[in-house]
């Protein structure tokens, strides 16, 4: 992980950043000035558990559908993916244990596919039961909902939002968007490159795993790249 990260949105820092008074985040444009000692700053928790992607092993999560992936060293490192079309969701990465209150930051990518069709996000207290998700697309919208079970006991997405285009986001291929999701209690906060983009209260789940996520859908494969995955204490 790298030292110095974002206050706004908790995008990593260049190294040099760190011989600055002033520095502005390449994700959200945001101008702050440093601090004297690298440690976080009063509105981001203590970093609970990141990621390194230059590596199979990562203590904390496991991989899903590894024979999709490849994993990159590099400032950051990378997990990169690429699946062939289906409706359901691909797993791509999941906590190794479950969780209650978070927050979460990830930088996404897309690679490869028909922008129309391709998204990728985080899911959150996730379970057999149900949970959270939180979706970005190519086209620069998102949307975020529920996982339930229908009448057959399959795992179905019910947005609360639909999908919704946002002024934050980057529209094109090979473009980073960093999604942001602070679960606290029944509370809620999604933010796109360190924007406030949605809130809601909803107390279905109280806690479950972790995941990241690709959807192709059954018209495009997807190639998509995670970053700098980071997993913070709830600021208070």
């Amino acid at each position: 992980m790298n030292a110095l990260n974002c206050p706004n949105c908790g995008a990593a820092l260049p190294a040099h950043s760190a011989k600055m008074d002033i520095a502005t985040c390449d994700f959200c444009g945001t101008s702050f000035r440093l601090a004297k000692t690298l440690t976080p700053q009063p509105d981001m928790g203590d970093l609970l558990l990141g990621a390194d992607f230059g590596n199979k092993i990562m203590p904390g999560w496991e991989a899903v559908n590894e024979g999709n992936l490849t994993f990159h060293k590099g400032s950051p490192s990378e997990l990169r993916g690429k699946f062939n079309p289906q409706t359901n969701s691909y797993y791509v990465l999941k906590s190794s244990g479950l969780l209650d209150n978070f927050d979460i930051s990830v930088n996404i990518k897309f690679t490869e596919g028909d922008k129309e069709w391709i998204r990728a996000g985080v899911y959150a207290r996730f379970s057999p039961e149900g949970g959270y998700g939180f979706l970005v697309s190519a086209q620069a919208s998102f949307t975020f909902g529920t996982f339930a079970k229908d009448e057959k006991g399959e795992l179905l997405f019910y947005k609360l939002m639909a999908w919704s285009y946002h002024t934050a986001l980057r529209s094109s291929m090979n473009e980073n968007n960093r999604l942001r999701v602070i679960c606290n209690e029944e509370n809620f906060r999604i933010y796109l490159n360190g924007v406030l983009a949605a809130s809601f209260k909803d107390e279905k789940f109280k806690m479950g795993r972790l995941y990241l996520a690709a959807e192709p859908s059954n018209k495009s494969t997807i190639g998509v790249v995670f970053s700098d995955l980071q997993l913070r204490e709830v600021p208070q």
